[in-house]
């Protein structure tokens, strides 16, 4: 789909690939903050009902963004997994580290762990968007 734009309008291109993310981003974030709620309501701890959660909306993320956002068809899926993971990974630390801070200073509660999962989430963003543009599925 975004293959298609013509070289001379890259900046489009950049536009539309990086809209498109966020939009795969957010279908990702309803299925893994709403797997984060059931597992958290049902008493898993802030980090296992993330990590689950994550688990989870991460094969719905990388299919598509693999597929359709970068183009990755035709090249080696095993390295781009490999990498892929690495730069979610990452994110994913980043994630789950600015949210214990969170509800260390402001205490657990399913109020609190909503403001560390979002903050979480604003964090994890840029890392995943350009370690997958620059690295895991890079031409």
């Amino acid at each position: 789909m975004l293959h298609k734009i013509k070289n001379s309008d890259k900046s489009v291109k950049h536009f539309l690939r990086f809209g498109f993310f966020c939009f795969v981003g957010f279908c990702s974030f309803l299925i893994d903050w709403g797997f984060f709620n059931l597992f958290y309501s049902f008493g898993l701890s802030f980090i296992l009902a993330i990590t689950f959660s994550v688990i989870l909306s991460m094969l719905f993320n990388f299919s598509v963004n693999r597929n359709i956002t970068f183009s990755g068809r035709g090249r080696g899926v095993k390295r781009q997994i490999f990498r892929w993971l690495l730069v979610y990974f990452f994110a994913f630390l980043a994630r789950v580290f600015v949210g214990k801070i969170i509800l260390i200073l402001l205490g657990e509660t399913l109020l609190t762990a909503q403001i560390a999962y979002f903050m979480g989430i604003l964090i994890a963003i840029p890392i995943d968007y350009f370690g997958s543009l620059l690295w895991a599925f890079r031409k």
